[in-house]
């Protein structure tokens, strides 16, 4: 409804110009019997007749210009990308269309093939247009995210790298070409190229010393051959962003398990319960309770304000998950298992941009198309969630 009130508004804006516009001979009259007819089919709901008669009612010409691209522009958020592509082609194949209206016009057209999958053909009209100052922006932006579809990391490196882009004051320049970096590294680690993977990988770093991506794949990289290299990075994203804890947490004990060495993961725990606002979290608590003691466990829940009722209720479920316990593995396998049961089927990641939730960790999101965007939640996140939901 409201694409069809902005076709309306455009529609009568460009006929009263076209109406008071001094003229040096007698044109069509937009004000016939067809246009009421178009207007009333608008006014109806009756799209597809109203289109095809604004469609081979208007002339082109300054006047005229804008709703033809509001057309366009309508046919395009339909999804009909085959009628705006015409319509903005039949615009462009009018010999007396002026320089500025042709370059509307042509920008219209890049868009169409954007949306249609005709990224080659988009690629190329928003190249030519980037020379145009008016344009120079807007198509570099367009272009970035062409090669971001595409996944030619290559040249959008290069964009991000080039002089008018780097005049436009872009903001995260650095965390752009981290990412870019990392896709290529994970490119390159599809094809078994593991030492390229961790070259690249660096570079990204070195790029963004605020990225979490870099250390996150050099820890995986490392994870297999040197997992005490592999902690190193795991504690560089603790101390980038406590969002991670629980998320990295995990792995980082896995590793320590593995090396049979408990001083790390201890060290680690240490620093974390030095950290003001870090939750409760109940994979250090079973790690402490079974790979270390019982006070020590104790001392890590009393650390915590039992007065929020969230985190009482975290802490109560944890013990009672652990009791009565047994120090087999297989017994400490089930407890964990049974405290995982309660978030299998939540949302463990969400976007601080624009707050999509998946199960997964997304670099890049699925709904906005922010990078690193997408941060774990901590328990007391998902146990609102579910107290919330009941």
């Amino acid at each position: 409804m409201i694409y069809i009130i902005i076709l309306i508004m455009v529609i009568v804006v460009s006929s009263i110009f076209y109406y008071y516009k001094p003229k040096k001979q007698v044109t069509k009259n937009i004000f016939n019997a067809e246009y009421y007819r178009g207007l009333n089919y608008l006014l109806n709901n009756e799209e597809e007749k109203a289109f095809k008669i604004f469609a081979a009612l208007m002339d082109v010409d300054s006047s005229t210009i804008e709703t033809h691209l509001a057309l366009g522009g309508l046919y395009r958020k339909r999804g009909e990308f085959d009628k705006a592509i015409l319509i903005h082609q039949n615009l462009l194949s009018r010999p007396t269309l002026e320089s500025e209206l042709k370059n509307q016009a042509l920008y219209e057209l890049a868009r169409d093939f954007y949306s249609a999958g005709l990224y080659d053909r988009s690629e190329k009209i928003f190249n030519s247009l980037s020379e145009i100052k008016n344009y120079k922006n807007s198509c570099l932006e367009q272009l970035l995210k062409i090669y971001e579809v595409t996944k030619d990391w290559e040249k959008a490196i290069n964009l991000i790298k080039s002089v008018n882009y780097s005049k436009m004051n872009k903001q995260n320049t650095e965390l752009l070409l981290s990412q870019y970096y990392c896709e290529i590294s994970k490119n390159y680690i599809q094809e078994n190229q593991l030492e390229k993977a961790i070259a690249i990988s660096k570079k990204a770093l070195k790029t963004s010393q605020e990225s979490i991506r870099p250390n996150f794949q050099l820890a995986s990289y490392y994870s297999d051959s040197d997992a005490s290299v592999a902690i190193q990075y795991y504690n560089s994203i603790l101390k980038q962003n406590k969002s991670y804890f629980r998320f990295i947490i995990t792995k980082i004990i896995d590793l320590s398990k593995k090396l049979k060495n408990s001083s790390l993961i201890t060290k680690t725990i240490t620093e974390i319960s030095k950290t003001d606002n870090v939750p409760f979290i109940p994979e250090i608590y079973f790690y402490i309770l079974y790979e270390v003691d019982e006070q020590e466990a104790k001392n890590y829940i009393e650390s915590f304000d039992l007065s929020n009722p969230l985190t009482k209720f975290t802490i109560s479920h944890t013990m009672v998950s652990s009791d009565p316990v047994s120090s087999s593995s297989i017994a400490v396998s089930n407890i964990v298992n049974s405290y995982k049961d309660i978030f299998a089927l939540k949302h463990h990641f969400v976007c601080s941009n624009c707050g999509y939730k998946s199960n997964e960790l997304n670099w890049l999101c699925p709904s906005c198309n922010t990078w690193e965007t997408m941060l774990p939640k901590t328990p007391m996140d998902i146990i609102k969630q579910i107290n919330l939901n009941d």
